[in-house]
């Protein structure tokens, strides 16, 4: 599975998204297929396959030599679509479990998202709102869902678009019978728009405007919510690091792992590496991805399969200088890690806080032990990961707990990129891991509140460093020629 799969998938989801929210409605023509590929930077290749891919599902009309027509009708869908025998009630311990999920992750992205908006910007959520109809009530929230979709997506990080996406809130329809709360609701909308184009608010007057959306909403007894079966708020959420990842990341993140593990001298030249089996529990991958991901190496030179024996890191060690990894292969796996990166630096004072309140004195006792243990690990820098690893594993809610495994999974991408984990730097190394142990400290002496802010700091300092160290090697201009994030909300 090449690149190009990635792009055209994307693509097609950013695309598919503006059809379906209506920014894209029934009779609008689609740009010809040369200032598509100008506008999303790939081959006429790709962009045929995503025209293709939107006429097969029912999206566009495409006649030979005409551009192609949206032909989805979005209020239609909206009026037709789940009628009110095919939706059910949600599962409310799963329901609350999400909101309480959503209340960490969404809260923090959509208040950075309105921070980053211009003055143009705001002309996109003032669309979304003048188009909202208080008289037809399924589309109307149907629609206002949008809104706090494009807050999130103007941050440009795809990673939380998607998380956002797969917790299931799109899908929900909300029902209830009260036309003035709606009016209210527009107004409300339109009045923090027109205010904030003349003046960014402030991060408090962010907050007080959230939690007055939320008092007006979900929180209020006669506002219902129905869901279709599969949704994650009747069954949680599940599969969702498979949707973020392509056959080509899976066995690309197992290969450059080890090539890191080697570089940084965790594994040595004629040692023996783990089994098929054993990676494949190590990585949470088929033995197809093991075994392309091991061919990959041996091409290289790296190490050596013998049948009944095993696989061994090869003693030409010297061979790692003079692999080629395809830059935009690197890209994609730098694209996940930067997007983890942030959605870490953004959530992780409230997951720290949510985890204060539950932890025990043992748990923490443990903890501290691990980081004296790691104290003086000369190969790479484990004190941050050791961090996460306890902030993910006393999350109390399950939808939570699912996405810092995956963020705890993409952390450890930083040790795959050639060159930017190395022996290097011991000062820095060791300030970070004085920074986790006085938070480790600072949680048992009972001060919830301190530990997770310097949680939160520890995490925004090693973004900043990653930051500084891919520019200087040339990975940050790479990725930025490679993504325009701004496709996701423009």
């Amino acid at each position: 599975m090449k690149y190009e799969k990635f792009q055209y998938d994307r693509i097609f989801e950013i695309i598919r998204n503006k059809i379906e929210s209506g920014l894209m409605p029934k009779g609008t023509i689609l740009p010809s297929f040369s200032n598509l590929c100008k506008e999303y930077k790939v081959s006429n290749k790709t962009i045929r396959r995503v025209v293709a891919m939107l006429s097969d599902a029912g999206l566009i009309e495409t006649r030979e030599r005409q551009l192609s027509v949206v032909v989805y009708d979005y209020e239609q869908a909206a009026l037709g679509s789940d009628s009110v025998h095919s939706l059910q009630e949600p599962n409310i311990p799963v329901m609350t479990d999400i909101l309480k999920t959503a209340e960490i992750v969404y809260y923090p992205f959509i208040c950075h998202g309105i921070s980053l908006c211009n003055k143009y910007d705001w002309d996109i959520p003032e669309r979304i709102v003048q188009q909202l109809n208080p008289k037809n009530p399924k589309l109307f929230w149907k629609n206002s869902k949008l809104i706090w979709r494009f807050f999130i997506a103007r941050c440009e990080n795809e990673l939380s678009l998607h998380i956002v996406d797969s917790l299931g809130f799109l899908g929900v329809e909300y029902r209830e019978n009260n036309y003035n709360s709606r009016v209210a609701y527009q107004k409300t909308l339109i009045d923090f728009i027109e205010k904030s184009r003349i003046a960014s608010p402030a991060s408090d007057a962010v907050r007080d405007f959230l939690a007055y959306i939320h008092f007006v909403t979900i929180s209020r007894e006669d506002f219902q919510c129905y869901v279709p079966d599969n949704s994650p708020f009747r069954i949680g959420i599940q599969g969702l690091d498979q949707k973020m990842e392509t056959a080509e990341e899976r066995y690309s993140s197992v290969y450059l792992d080890i090539l890191g593990l080697i570089a940084i001298g965790y594994y040595q030249p004629g040692e023996r590496l783990p089994s098929h089996a054993q990676l494949q529990e190590q990585y949470g991958v088929s033995v197809n991805t093991t075994t392309q991901a091991i061919q990959c190496l041996q091409k290289w030179g790296v190490v050596e399969a013998t049948p009944g024996k095993g696989i061994f890191v090869s003693s030409n060690i010297e061979a790692l200088h003079d692999i080629h990894v395809d830059p935009k292969l690197i890209a994609s796996h730098l694209r996940r890690y930067f997007d983890s990166l942030e959605l870490l630096s953004l959530t992780a004072e409230g997951v720290a806080h949510l985890v204060a309140d539950h932890v025990s004195s043992e748990d923490i006792q443990a903890f501290i032990q691990r980081l004296d243990e790691a104290k003086n690990c000369s190969l790479y820098q484990p004190a941050p990961v050791i961090l996460l690893e306890f902030l993910t594993e006393h999350i109390p809610y399950e939808a939570l707990r699912s996405i810092y495994t995956i963020i705890l999974k993409n952390y450890r991408i930083g040790r795959k990129i050639p060159k930017l984990i190395h022996r290097g730097k011991a000062s820095v190394k060791q300030e970070i891991h004085r920074r986790c142990l006085e938070a480790a400290n600072v949680l048992n002496g009972g001060n919830q509140s301190a530990f997770s802010k310097q949680a939160a700091e520890i995490f925004r300092f090693t973004h900043q460093l990653t930051i500084e160290e891919c520019k200087r090697l040339g990975y940050w201009k790479t990725v930025q020629d490679l993504y325009d994030g701004s496709q996701l909300w423009k």
